[in-house]
């Protein structure tokens, strides 16, 4: 009887650090896999190719450079990229630094991104900024439910720090 109680107990063990590993291995996965998608969805040139990177229920929020404060719902989130794309010609994206953490089920990315592009006249676009993406993996797929793009502000002068180190 004492040897089927500690064999018992051994096996229970072994399954705890084996959940363990399986947890820490799934978000190893997660991790290399938001990773990527947040390499595609800043090289998205058009507004399907981004907007297939977030949640389409009603509960997606985005804060974003522009006005208003924030954009609520998938209707107001693609009208707003779709001004991003109307508004700069040749964007290129590059992440100055990412870092991800998850548990396999949700994700939160924080980066710091530096854009160049054109505007509509031509005016040459040098910015760096902000980005924190909320993702939830559904069905499979990790979906962004809530994204907050900043940049940092000189409260000195009160004006947005468009270059920021």
């Amino acid at each position: 009887m004492r040897k089927s109680g500690s064999l018992v107990g051994t096996l229970a063990a072994a399954a705890l650090i084996a959940c363990g590993f399986g947890a820490q291995a799934l978000a190893a996965d997660a991790k290399a896999e938001i990773t990527e998608l947040e390499h595609k969805c800043a090289a998205a040139t058009t507004v399907d190719e981004a907007m297939a990177c977030f949640d389409t229920s009603e509960d997606l929020v985005v804060f974003d450079l522009s006005t208003p404060r924030e954009f609520d719902g998938p209707k107001a989130v693609r009208a707003d990229f779709q001004n991003a794309f109307d508004a700069f010609k040749n964007a290129k994206i590059e992440f100055i630094n990412l870092h991800v953490t998850t548990d396999g089920k949700m994700a939160v990315a924080e980066s710091v991104q530096h854009i160049t592009a054109t505007d509509k006249s031509g005016k040459p676009i040098d910015s760096i900024f902000r980005v924190t993406d909320v993702w939830r993996k559904e069905k499979g797929g990790w979906k962004i439910i809530h994204a907050h793009i900043s940049v940092p502000v000189d409260m000195a002068t009160g004006k947005a720090d468009m270059q920021s180190k």
